[in-house]
């Protein structure tokens, strides 16, 4: 089931920050509805936010992207404009959701694009439909696991500081924007935020009630993923692009246990809104390289100077200095 919104403007403004509108909800449970954005056409890429952020993360990717591509973005079951469930409140269950949200759609061999804890969404799809029903997959900063008790190796915190996290902070709407104010200033983003962007981001998040805030980030830490990452990167073109504050780790990780990935390093785990044009580019010159018939629908994004991977041609210059700025 499909009802459609009215208008591709944004609806509301936060500074110069916008909410996305809505391009139509699709009913995937009895009483759940996802909200989302549909822009574009040709190969369709499909943004998955991460854990209680919304669709409205993902702005300043779908006006450029969809000039080039279909882009979808949405967001999951009890985040953003979507329906407050109180169940299903887990990562499995949004790969469910996804798979009735792109049917709906027809969309047929997505790049799938997870960020963080939306991995495990977009890994969770092809644990459910197969690596072969994907065109690629591209994994912003999340290792598969989450949790190991393996010395080492890239996972996404000790066990000692995800129940820190999950006792301590997430019980009450205060204690859930104290972490997100702190995840945002020391993991997501580099440079010192604006206020009103800071409190544009943590209004994001807090739509999702504390309890679900919990029960998704225990299903994060819990999820394992492994097998997934392993079957898709056999079989399909993979980018995982990394954070810079781990980078030396996860790659060694990729080298070691997805040898067949590629992967870019930049920015903070937020890199594709505080670097749009690297992120774009790099998103981009990956599609174009891997994925068949994902050619020009409409005009080019803005040049295309980023072939050799370059952040000081891709306009990002304070980067070049610090990054690996090429696929490896």
């Amino acid at each position: 089931m499909i009802s459609k919104g009215t208008s591709h403007m944004a609806s509301m403004e936060f500074g110069h920050l916008s909410s996305l509108k809505e391009d139509g909800r699709v009913a995937v449970a009895p009483g759940v509805e996802l909200s989302y954005v549909d822009r574009g056409a040709g190969q369709a890429i499909v943004l998955i936010p991460g854990w209680t952020f919304s669709k409205n993360v993902f702005e300043k990717q779908i006006g450029p992207l969809s000039k080039k591509y279909r882009v979808i973005t949405y967001d999951p079951r009890s985040q953003g404009a979507s329906s407050q469930s109180p169940e299903g409140n887990d990562y499995l269950s949004h790969a469910e959701d996804l798979v009735k949200l792109l049917d709906t759609l027809e969309v047929k061999q997505p790049v799938l694009v997870g960020w963080a804890a939306g991995c495990h969404t977009s890994l969770g799809y092809v644990k459910l439909k197969g690596a072969q029903a994907v065109a690629a997959h591209v994994s912003i900063d999340k290792p598969p696991r989450s949790l190991s008790f393996e010395k080492d190796i890239w996972v996404e915190a000790s066990l000692e500081e995800v129940s820190a996290v999950h006792t301590l902070y997430l019980r009450d709407v205060r204690g859930h924007a104290q972490y997100l104010r702190h995840y945002i200033e020391t993991v997501l983003i580099q440079r010192n935020l604006e206020f009103h962007e800071l409190s544009w981001m943590i209004a994001q998040a807090l739509k999702t009630p504390p309890l679900v805030a919990a029960q998704l980030f225990a299903s994060c830490m819990f999820s394992d993923d492994l097998a997934s990452a392993i079957a898709v990167s056999r079989a399909r073109p993979t980018l995982y692009i990394i954070a810079q504050h781990w980078a030396e780790k996860a790659q060694r990780y990729l080298r070691t246990i997805l040898p067949e990935a590629k992967s870019v390093v930049f920015g903070g785990r937020m890199m594709f809104w505080e670097y749009p044009e690297a992120f774009n580019r790099v998103l981009d010159e990956f599609i174009q390289h891997n994925v068949r018939n994902a050619g020009v629908t409409n005009e080019e994004i803005s040049d295309d100077r980023f072939g050799n991977h370059s952040f000081h041609d891709a306009g990002v210059q304070s980067l070049e200095r610090r990054v690996t700025n090429r696929f490896i």
